[in-house]
């Protein structure tokens, strides 16, 4: 049938208004993320020049970093005492003579929190802590892995969890900081003068509130700088500091400065692995562990504990850190719990406090004065000092559980009440501030500093496009500007379901991105960073306009190439709403991906679980298949299918009002019988998908 008359109609609101929003808030936010990017680089050239002026002054011997290493580390390098008995007192004496000037410039004027507690006082205690899973077979009793361990930790002490593998070092530790998931747990603790069961959420809260946590593997993004995370972790945690950003920035310079991150490294990146398997130089393994202290004393905790801080270095860089973290805790009034494994005599010689543990029970725990009075009572030869932290290993190994040994009676009661008091009351940061923190730093990381995430995909998209119009060079044109005949309009809707599986396929590259961010999300709520639906809302904006983007590249290129025009209504019209089409339908595609991912425990079962969703949505598109071709029992899934939807939008902004849309009659694509219904139950499948992110993100949780 040959159509040769020229329709006019007016085209549809809605696609309109929609297409214009998306183009506007397109511009909007691109320009605030180029405003991003060069304040960026303006604080980064402001930190260049201050380094070049240190190392003009380090070169005259002026300057601070003029100073010996031993010096800058608040002399971490000077000679230590012969031994660990007796030395406590003279350690914190040169520790805070040492560190105390620096430390004056780092704490904050805040007048409520500069409660200090006598060292000899209790920050933490426990008893009879006990941990116990079911047995997987019936009628066998739970499986124990940590049983009866009592103890406490006193202010500025620095204590160390030892133990064989599979002594409990792990579940202790977890138990400790509020972060352990799963098993049955038992006993009492007390933290800062409040007491409470070790399974209770109110346990778990007011840990998060007073104590922070560094994991044995550092959670970073990749090209992110160091004085990014300290500063993300400061904002989030203690919210922004009311005399000015500027005073938070040199806060957070200065902390720097305590854990020797050297100046010219600050505004270079972390370096590590990116979501896809791009490696990039950064930081050492020594300056990654200082850098995760920075960036945990920098929310300033009461308490903080650290897991194999030491494991991945060597004995130097090893010794510095401990160092580190003993002169922090004692000038900045901390205790710090540390799981370590077989630590040198170096290192052993910095704590003061020891919990050994082995098959779950607890071996010893007291001070290290205390460990000749352990070796009397276990009749042990004393070993010489270098030793003794392998012999310890070797005597839990051997030990036998004393049946007179005399438990404590009683929980030591823990101090602080006012502390913890001034801690709740602090001014939280609120959501708008939570938002542009996690906003700026998944814009800059992920988008501006990732080439082969936002530039690469728009690359590609844009190739895409190229290919498919010459692929289907000027398929839709029509001679003297005629409605198109339906041979041609059958034709065109192949090449329109080409554009539309785009939207829904080329999302699956942001599968490792999106588990990248599921595992640092849940290692970062865990300490409450951020609540779920900020995350999700931060991924649904930046996947949108980065959606946004793609589709206007797609729809510049490919529908001239294609002359895929409605001819009833303008050139400008029809744009328009075929590229609120495309954008809509790509946001619906990059949802789909990020539920996906989110429900999925593997990359590869996103990646399989993914694609058989596109197969099916694909086969109950009509576009392959036309539906009076198929069963009528098998009919009623099109509904489920949000590229049925994408692509019926796009047959309708192409023949909507012409002589040719009896086609959509024949080929059963009239339900819903126009663009804008299309749309709307587009944009209702994206916020569902966008909604149910929320939910599954909230449930994500470190399983420990």
């Amino acid at each position: 049938m040959k159509m040769d008359s020229k329709s006019s109609s007016s085209p549809e609101i809605f696609p309109l208004v929609l297409g214009g929003l998306l183009l506007v808030c397109n511009i909007a936010f691109t320009t605030f993320t180029l405003w991003v990017v060069f304040r960026k680089r303006a604080e980064n050239h402001e930190q260049a020049q201050d380094a070049a002026r240190k190392e003009e002054d380090a070169a005259n011997g002026t300057g601070e970093d003029g100073k010996g290493k031993d010096e800058r580390f608040g002399g971490m390098g000077s000679k230590r005492s012969s031994w660990v008995f007796g030395r406590i007192a003279s350690k914190r004496a040169s520790s805070a003579d040492t560190f105390a000037p620096k430390l004056n410039n780092i704490q904050e004027d805040d007048a409520a929190e500069e409660v200090m507690i006598k060292e000899e006082e209790a920050i933490m205690s426990w008893k009879e802590l006990s941990c116990s899973y079911p047995s997987k077979r019936s009628g066998e009793p739970n499986i124990t892995t940590l049983s009866n361990v009592s103890g406490h930790i006193r202010y500025q002490e620095l204590v160390a969890i030892m133990g064989g593998s599979g002594g409990g070092k792990s579940t202790f530790m977890d138990i400790l900081s509020g972060r352990k998931t799963l098993g049955n747990l038992s006993g009492e603790m007390s933290v800062l003068g409040t007491e409470m069961s070790p399974s209770s959420m109110d346990c778990k809260n007011i840990l998060r509130n007073v104590a922070a946590y560094v994991p044995q593997n550092e959670q970073f993004f990749p090209n992110q700088t160091p004085e990014e995370a300290v500063e993300f972790a400061a904002n989030l945690k203690l919210g922004r500091d009311e005399r000015g950003d500027h005073v938070r920035k040199s806060r957070v310079r200065e902390m720097l400065d305590l854990v020797g991150i050297p100046v010219k490294a600050r505004t270079r990146s972390i370096g590590g692995t990116l979501a896809g398997g791009v490696v990039l130089r950064g930081l050492s393994g020594g300056e990654r562990k200082r850098l995760a202290l920075a960036c945990a004393f920098s929310m300033k905790p009461k308490l903080i504990f650290l897991d194999e801080i030491t494991s991945g270095l060597d004995s130097e860089n090893a010794v510095v850190v401990i160092d580190l973290v003993k002169k922090l805790c004692v000038n900045m009034n901390v205790a710090a719990v540390v799981v370590i494994h077989q630590p040198s005599y170096e290192v052993f010689s910095h704590f003061d406090r020891l919990v050994m543990l082995c098959k779950g029970k607890c071996v010893f725990s007291d001070k290290l004065d205390c460990i000749p009075s352990f070796y009397d009572e276990i009749g042990r030869a004393f070993p010489e000092k270098y030793l003794l932290p392998a012999d310890l290993l070797k005597a839990a190994s051997e030990w036998k559980p004393d049946p007179q040994r005399v438990q404590p009676n009683e929980l030591i009661k823990s101090c602080g009440k006012s502390a913890l008091e001034d801690i709740k009351g602090r001014k939280k940061p609120t959501l708008g501030l939570q938002f542009r923190t996690v906003l700026v730093r998944h814009v800059m990381n992920h988008y501006i500093r990732n080439v082969t995430n936002l530039f690469a995909r728009v690359l590609i998209y844009g190739l895409s496009a190229v290919l498919l119009g010459l692929v289907f060079w000027k398929i839709g044109e029509s001679p003297d500007g005629q409605d198109l005949q339906l041979f041609q309009a059958e034709a065109a809707f192949g090449a329109g379901l080409f554009l539309t599986q785009i939207l829904f396929l080329l999302p699956f590259a942001q599968i490792s991105t999106f588990f990248f961010d599921k595992n640092l999300f849940a290692s970062e709520s865990s300490i409450g960073l951020y609540p779920a639906w900020i995350y999700s809302l931060t991924q649904v904006v930046l996947e949108t306009w980065v959606m946004s983007l793609c589709a206007l590249l797609q729809s510049a290129i490919a529908i001239p190439m294609m002359s895929l025009w409605n001819m009833s209504i303008s050139k400008s019209a029809s744009f328009i709403t075929m590229f609120s089409v495309f954008c809509v339908g790509g946001a619906v595609g990059n949802s789909i991906v990020l539920l996906t991912s989110i429900l999925s425990f593997s990359q590869d079962f996103a990646f399989l679980l993914g694609s058989a969703n596109v197969i099916f949505f694909l086969a109950m598109s009509g576009g392959f298949v036309p539906y009076p071709y198929m069963e009528s029992w098998i009919l009623w899934l099109q509904w489920i299918s949000p590229i049925k939807y994408s692509f019926q939008a796009f047959a309708w902004s192409l023949l909507s009002g012409t002589s040719t849309a009896e086609l959509m009659d024949q080929l059963e694509l009239n339900t819903p019988p126009n663009v804008s219904l299309n749309l709307v139950i587009l944009v209702g499948i994206f916020c569902l998908c966008s909604a149910c992110s929320v939910v599954a993100l909230s449930r994500q949780k470190e399983v420990r």
